[in-house]
């Protein structure tokens, strides 16, 4: 009786640990730079390790990471360092690193298995760390259907409601029929005295 084959989560792992391994025998030889080496050796380690976390997610039935829609933030182009890129040619590993070569061959072949495609459509991250690794091997990802992204909620403000009136009391103005008129002298003050003044 046939035995039943390991997960595809267990096989994808085996395929990406014997890949550093191959990557890593190629540095003392001078095949590949040192920078690029330690540059792509932890590329895939990385990757290997957060897909294992994702299939593990995965697994226990917990809802998958959604990536929120990328803020559109302004950036000061001089302020940004220069990210260490690895090269964007595609099966570019093949040449310094001829066993790469049949490690691409297994990954091809596990894309199409049905496991591995419920695995991809169970936890959407793992599409997006295979990436670059499909892209150095040459290898082409399946078709999956798009990922739902989360939007991030809108913080409507409120319309803005009249003016409640003071309670405080305005003194208002006074009618003119209301206000104090000034006092007069009497009219025997006003009236000029013809009498002269004596000498």
């Amino acid at each position: 009786m046939t035995p039943a084959p390991p997960p595809a989560a267990e096989r994808l792992a085996r395929i990406l640990d014997d890949l550093c391994k191959a990557v890593a025998a190629r540095g003392p030889g001078g095949f590949l730079p040192i920078p690029l080496l330690l540059l792509v050796w932890t590329r895939i380690r990385r990757a290997s390790i957060r897909i294992a976390r994702l299939a593990a997610r995965a697994a226990a039935g917990k809802p998958p990471i959604v990536r929120r829609a990328p803020r559109a933030a302004p950036q000061n182009p001089a302020s940004r360092k220069p990210a260490s890129r690895l090269p964007r040619r595609a099966g570019w590993l093949i040449g310094p690193v001829p066993a790469a070569g049949g490690y691409a061959s297994q990954l091809q072949y596990l894309l199409t298995q049905p496991d591995m495609v419920a695995l991809l459509e169970a936890a959407p991250g793992i599409d997006r760390l295979l990436r670059p690794l499909c892209r150095m091997l040459a290898v082409a990802r399946p078709k999956l259907p798009p990922r739902p992204t989360a939007r991030r909620p809108t913080t409507r403000q409120p319309p803005h409601a009249p003016a409640a009136p003071p309670t405080h009391d305005i003194p208002r103005a006074i009618p003119r029929d209301d206000r104090p008129r000034a006092a007069r002298a009497p009219p025997q003050f006003l009236r000029r005295s013809t009498r002269p003044y004596p000498a």
